[in-house]
């Protein structure tokens, strides 16, 4: 995709109303918002159109609340909105109808669209109303451009002009560094719990990296199809005879030395992957796995890391994922991070400088890699190829 054609550089905002669908997907206690760095990445887009535009309509999701037309308080924007007034130093009204926010101008916000029929599974009927309440439809939303939901995809086919915003050419930019022509060697690095949903993207990273390192639970079910004794450990038995294939390509690394416990409470134990008893948890991996994976990091020219290397949600199974980032923070390859478990295990440790580029989608990130491309991209793409 050419980021020129389909950007929103490329388009007169003059005199026209924008519809500009973001991943306010934040997490919130109460009414107070606990990260607004999904905020802060799409303030570039808000103020291009806030100062080239007629007036500006924000579509988000947040949680997932049930379609029943109503405002649900536990999944409202209200806080996201005021928190956005706060950074733009400007007034965002929150509506709860469509026909508000056509009305409206200046900046505006649409409660959340999960809250409207239609959403979910993108009904021409939600994604016509969306379109008519703008003259051209901004997708800004990356973490969101893999699923073909009304306010994401369906609205594209309805509205006169659309593009992706500033936050998804950088997105793109940055995965098309790795993907088109990465700098090698390229190293993988993937984490999380579950192998399921990850199958297809492993399959498709040993394709594109040189190495491939894979923690977390997910390695837990790659040993337990190695034949290794993993305990009570957390794994997916459905998946052994997918990830028995997967560990037959000789770029997949396992941890030798993991992090046991008897118990959450229990005592920690390093142990060699040999070594694990039966009522031994693996918690994460051990400071010989990383020593072991650093020369990996070390050589690497471009890394790509997806997923927590343990159960990092606990500080004392989160050295793991921090021996690793430490690495990759005294490594001179270019680092790319994407998913909300790796920000989060990230920013936790004040490391978020340490990489050189934070992506703010997580299933786009992994699909993007997949694929090389995502349906959002591609409707905004064909739309304007008039295809």
């Amino acid at each position: 995709m050419s980021q020129i054609e389909n950007s929103i550089s490329s388009i007169d905002l003059t005199d026209k109303s924008v519809l500009l669908r973001v991943d306010f997907n934040v997490p919130l206690k109460g009414s107070e918002l606990l990260d607004d760095e999904r905020l802060i990445r799409a303030l570039p887009t808000i103020n291009f159109i806030a100062e080239n535009a007629k007036s500006l309509k924000i579509i988000s999701h947040l949680g997932r609340p049930e379609e029943t037309g109503l405002v649900q308080d536990k999944f409202s924007l209200k806080p996201v909105a005021k928190k956005l007034a706060e950074l733009l130093g400007k007034e965002v009204n929150l509506v709860n109808s469509l026909k508000e926010l056509k009305s409206l101008k200046n900046i505006s916000m649409l409660e959340n669209i999960r809250f409207y029929k239609g959403e979910k599974q993108n009904e021409d009927k939600l994604s016509k109303a969306l379109a008519e309440t703008a003259d051209v439809f901004v997708m800004d939303a990356f973490g969101t451009a893999h699923r073909k939901q009304a306010s994401t995809f369906g609205v594209t086919k309805f509205v006169k002009e659309a593009c992706v915003g500033l936050l998804v050419e950088e997105e793109l930019k940055a995965l098309e560094k790795i993907i088109d022509s990465p700098e090698k060697p390229l190293l993988g690095i993937i984490g999380g719990s579950k192998i399921s949903t990850k199958m297809k993207v492993l399959e498709s990273l040993t394709r594109h990296v040189d190495h491939l390192i894979i923690g977390g639970a997910l390695a837990n079910t790659c040993l337990k199809a190695l034949g290794k004794n993993i305990g009570k450990s957390l794994y997916e038995e459905d998946f052994i005879e997918l990830a028995k294939t997967i560990i037959k390509n000789k770029k997949i690394l396992l941890p030798s030395y993991v992090v046991v416990t008897k118990g959450r409470d229990a005592n920690l134990e390093e142990k060699h992957i040999d070594d694990v008893e039966d009522d031994d948890i693996i918690f994460d991996i051990g400071q010989s796995s990383i020593e072991d994976f650093s020369q990996y990091i070390n050589s690497a020219k471009t890394i790509i890391w997806n997923g927590p290397m343990g159960y990092f949600e606990e500080e004392r199974f989160a050295k793991g994922t921090a021996g690793i980032a430490l690495k990759i923070s005294e490594s001179t390859g270019y680092s790319i991070i994407g998913g909300g478990e790796t920000l989060a295990s990230f920013s936790n440790l004040n490391m978020m400088d340490c990489v050189d580029y934070a992506s703010t989608a997580g299933g786009a990130f992994l699909e993007y890699i997949e694929l090389g491309t995502l349906p959002c991209i591609e409707v905004i793409k064909n739309k304007n190829m008039g295809t």
